[in-house]
């Protein structure tokens, strides 16, 4: 019996084509003809590959243009939603919803819940400067903040990003009644006119190139909750922080770590302006500040959903092909662009691929994560249900820089799947008119947790549009949003999601990461 030949993957293609043209360029074997059929025959698979995605992804980029429901989406979610701090009853109402649209658009849909220990809802905060002069200024809570029982006056007090538990312990009467600042930032706030994105680390070329140790998410706050646990035990009564955003805009972030736990001290923020004023009498040792925070939190824990649909595969249907984005949001916006648009462009994505009727090879997972801006709960809880699937989790991607156009997908460091990755970004690259392939590690998102596990997984790289004034601010509207560019994440999400379901070859796993990435 004659044995079946064994089928080549593109990436086998792809470096065979390239051995062949070295090949005849170093040694000089054979004729000039066969040196040019060699070539040709290892070039053709990749070349076919990458001229049907290329109709594949100009189909999917028309049908967008043609129809889209992501606005119209993105309009209810805002409107009508409103904010959705995870473990909230509007973040709930979001994952209901979202879950039944991806009904409507004909997929499998289901809900994934966890149960975080408390949720959070903001009262009516205020604060006044008392002395030396009398002048009232806006302050917001941080998520999860402990509140201030009734209002309460102290004297302003500056601690710094080096200052330490066992500093704060030794000097225990500068710290008894004081409103404490908790950082010293230098000069007005400021944002370049156009900065590129939220996450600006360009990483080199790895390779004997040594990086610097990151500080992650959760070290930041493990530092941050050790300086708080010390005030709250020397008798302070509150921190501040300053929102050093431009134009006195206010943002938020979470007070607690662990996440969904009360803080042990009441922690707001203030505007730049606002923050730079009380830091100027801090340091001369005089100002009293009053402040009242009015936060309340759930009995006991509460539900925390995350939604996931799917269109199945027809050939590998073991096999995941993964794009998201996180639907929670901070409270003091809309959470319009962070991430309302990556969550949109996930979800019209779905419908537009549902909606041309194609069969792809591997299956199409599309989830809308939660707890993201807490530290990824959500993305946690969807690994940990689908812990057996991690193997034949082929590609993620995820989107979570706002509403300016996709101009890249970052490699995120993984270099040994350089030839998987370009032969699904060439066809996007010319349909699309994106820059090249982005060489920058940003982190921070969902993705994150699957490159713990092994998973080849990337972040789409976005123009800034507004995004650096509306994270996590009071600017996150929907105003704000990009209708043209929403309709083009949506398409690129799509698209990038089809060519890897139809590459022959699966993109590579690398060993699990002992320790975790920066979050």
């Amino acid at each position: 019996m004659t044995q079946p030949r064994k089928r080549l993957s593109l990436a086998t293609w792809i470096r065979a084509a390239a051995v062949a043209a070295v090949a005849a360029l170093v040694f000089g074997t054979g004729s000039h003809a066969q040196q040019s059929a060699a070539t040709t025959a290892a070039g053709a698979q990749p070349q076919a590959y990458r001229q049907a995605m290329e109709r594949a992804d100009q189909q999917i980029a028309a049908a967008e243009k043609d129809h889209s429901e992501a606005l119209e989406n993105e309009r209810y979610l805002t409107t009508y939603i409103g904010p959705r701090l995870t473990g909230s009853p509007a973040m709930q109402k979001a994952s209901a919803w979202t879950l039944s649209m991806f009904q409507k658009y004909g997929l499998e849909a289901h809900l994934e819940t966890t149960r975080i220990p408390y949720a959070w809802v903001r009262g009516n905060d205020w604060g006044e400067l008392v002395s030396p002069v009398q002048h009232w200024m806006t302050v917001r809570s941080a998520a999860w903040s402990k509140a201030t029982p009734g209002a309460v006056a102290g004297r302003l007090v500056l601690v710094n990003e080096n200052t330490t538990a066992e500093e704060i312990a030794a000097d225990a009467t500068k710290y008894k009644d004081a409103i404490v600042l908790s950082d010293e930032p230098e000069g007005p706030a400021h944002l370049p006119p156009n900065p590129p994105n939220a996450y600006n680390a360009v990483i080199p070329a790895p390779h004997g190139v040594p990086k610097a140790p990151a500080v992650s998410f959760r070290q930041r706050f493990e530092n941050f909750r050790k300086v708080m646990t010390a005030l709250a035990q020397e008798g302070a009564v509150a921190i501040l922080r300053d929102s050093d955003k431009p134009d006195a805009l206010i943002l938020t972030g979470s007070a607690s770590f662990p996440a969904y736990e009360p803080s042990a001290l009441p922690v707001a923020y203030l505007s730049h302006p606002d923050y730079q004023w009380l830091l100027r009498l801090a340091k001369d040792g005089r100002g009293t500040f009053r402040i009242h925070l009015a936060g309340t939190f759930s009995q006991g824990p509460v539900p925390a959903s995350i939604t996931v649909a799917q269109i199945k595969g027809r050939v590998d249907p073991d096999q995941q092909v993964i794009i998201g984005g996180h639907l929670d949001s901070w409270d003091l916006g809309e959470g319009a662009v962070d991430n309302g648009t990556g969550a949109m462009a996930t979800l019209e994505a779905a419908r537009l691929l549902k909606s041309l009727g194609w069969s792809p090879n591997r299956t199409l997972t599309f989830i809308l994560f939660t707890g993201e801006e807490q530290g990824g709960i959500g993305v946690e809880t969807y690994l940990k249900n689908h812990a057996g699937e991690i193997p034949k989790m082929d590609a993620v991607l995820v989107d979570d820089t706002g509403t300016g156009r996709i101009t890249s997908i970052s490699m995120e460091d993984y270099w040994p799947t350089g030839p998987e990755f370009q032969a699904v970004y060439l066809p996007l690259e010319e349909v699309f008119d994106l820059d090249p392939i982005s060489t920058q590690y940003f982190g921070s998102s969902d993705h994150v947790a699957f490159q713990r596990e092994g998973v080849a997984s990337y972040f789409a790289v976005q123009a800034a549009a507004h995004y650096g004034y509306a994270h996590h601010s009071t600017d996150d509207v929907f105003e704000i949003v990009r209708p043209e560019a929403l309709e083009e994440q949506a398409a690129l999400l799509a698209a990038w999601m089809w060519n890897v379901s139809q590459l022959p070859e699966s993109f590579p796993h690398h060993a699990r990461e002992p320790q975790p990435r920066p979050f």
